[in-house]
Parts: C-alpha cells; sequence; structure tokens
C-alpha cells in the first residue's frame, strides 16, 4: 500500500495514536467526525484526579522529591484544571464530585509512592516513542508513562475493582513495540476509604498487533474512498447516535455539530 501515507497526509494525518486506534474501534463516526475538524475540550473529574496522581507518582520516582511536595503539586493540577473549567464556561464539570476526589489525592499518593519506590528510578518519563508495523507505511506515534530498563509502566486511576482492558491492552502492545520491553498497566485502584495497586501484565501480545493491523487497515481502506472528509462520511452510511445517554460516549457540541454536518442531515 504505498499510498497509505498519502491518503492519511491528504486528511492531515502524518500519524496515528493508540488513541486513535481505540476511537475508532468504539465509535468510528466520531473518529471521522474528528477527522474533519470537530472537536470539543472535555474535563471530568475522575480525569482531574488521574492527572494528579500521575504528576505525583512521577514526580516522586523520577525526581525523588517527598511525597509532601508530590501531593502539593498534584494538587497544583485541580488549581488548574479548575481555573481552565471556568475559563471556558465547561458546566457539566461536577464540582462536589471533584471535591470527594481531591481529598483521596494525599492518603492515596501517601500509600502508592512507596510501592512505585521499590522498582527503582525510572530512565524515562512522559517520553514521546515510535513504531512502524509492517505493510503499513505511516508512523504510530505516543507518549509512554514509565519507562525501565526491562519494562515499560502505564499509570491508570480506577474506582472498580481493575480487569482486562483491550483499549489499554492495544496501547500497551504499541509501547512494548516502540521499546522493545515488556509492558505492564497499573492501575491505582481508589475507593472512597482504601486504595492498592493493581498491575497487569498486558497478554497476548501478538493477538493485539494483529488487531491494531486491522483497524489501521479499515481506517485506510475508510479515508481512501475520497479526498472529501464529507463524501467520505456519506460512503460508510454510519448512523450516530448523539444522545448522549452513554457518558463514556459523549459527543461535546462541535462534535454533535460535526455528526450533523456529516451523517445526520
Amino acid at each position: 500500500m504505498n499510498d497509505v501515507k498519502k491518503v492519511f497526509a491528504t486528511h492531515g494525518k502524518e500519524y496515528l495514536s493508540p488513541s486513535s486506534i481505540n476511537k475508532f474501534a468504539k465509535n468510528p463516526a466520531k473518529w471521522l467526525v474528528n477527522i474533519a475538524g470537530y472537536r470539543d475540550k472535555s474535563y471530568a473529574p475522575p480525569f482531574t484526579y488521574g492527572n494528579a496522581i500521575e504528576k505525583g507518582i512521577t514526580r516522586a520516582v523520577m525526581d525523588g522529591i517527598s511525597v509532601d511536595q508530590a501531593v502539593n503539586e498534584a494538587l497544583e493540577v485541580y488549581s488548574e484544571t479548575h481555573q481552565k473549567v471556568t475559563d471556558a464556561n465547561y458546566e457539566r464539570y461536577n464540582w462536589a464530585t471533584c471535591a470527594k476526589k481531591q481529598l483521596q489525592v494525599k492518603p492515596t499518593l501517601e500509600k502508592i509512592i512507596p510501592q512505585y519506590a521499590k522498582l527503582g528510578v525510572p530512565i524515562a518519563c512522559q517520553k514521546w516513542v515510535e513504531h512502524t508495523f509492517d505493510n503499513f507505511d505511516i508512523p504510530m506515534r505516543g507518549i509512554l508513562d514509565l519507562e525501565y530498563e526491562h519494562e515499560v509502566r502505564d499509570l491508570k486511576t480506577a474506582s472498580q475493582r481493575p480487569k482486562n482492558n483491550n483499549d489499554y491492552n492495544r496501547q500497551l502492545t504499541f509501547y512494548a513495540l516502540a521499546t522493545n520491553k515488556k509492558p505492564f498497566i497499573d492501575y491505582v485502584y481508589t475507593l472512597t476509604k482504601s486504595c492498592d495497586l493493581v498491575t497487569f501484565e498486558v497478554p497476548e501480545i501478538e493477538l493485539h498487533i494483529v488487531t491494531i493491523e486491522r483497524i489501521m487497515n479499515k481506517m485506510y481502506r475508510m479515508l481512501a474512498v475520497s479526498d472529501d472528509i464529507a463524501e467520505v462520511c456519506k460512503a460508510t452510511n454510519l448512523e450516530p447516535d448523539v444522545s448522549n445517554t452513554n457518558w463514556w460516549d459523549y459527543w461535546g457540541k462541535n462534535e454533535r455539530e460535526g455528526a450533523y454536518q456529516l451523517f445526520l442531515k
């Protein structure tokens, strides 16, 4: 497929990412709407909490700051996010839920940072990595969380008992290919009065590689229909549900407008 790069470049894509692979797998119509330029910035308390915990852990294990300092820097994430939410007049943000999650930052970091410290000092964090799959001439790029000498680890937060997740498996498969290291998913599992670190090694790497390559080929064949993204959308015959009854498949204002223009007129 010598024209793979050309087809993606025509639609403004110089590379793919794990998030784009997972978005296409879940909702190809939204992926196309985003390709067309209809995007929204989303804020939610679980994301704010996750970003805060990640910053605290990363700074402690990578830079050697104290747990108290890590807590303070994690709480700065809340101040920064709250300012952005206020500036954007983002009405969906649940401030009460956010306040409850914020109270969990200190006890969570106090318990989890010592567990991470046992792994040693990472050789890299928040590092851009790249991999190009055989017979598919467009790179995949992404930012890994923590890279150690023999493994790569991605940090997630969860309020429900963690379990196998194919989105994360595909993401870590890419990191494994990009670094040639064993991939692990670390869940900071937080309940109201307790927290724990739950780790999974990503299983069946070869199976996830096949899945990623299949998804990339579907992306390519879809975009190859036309240089005009509107014609691409029309040819798919997709009928996106923009009712927002599913929180995990939320369509922002701009995305809904894009869905209407490209699919629902």
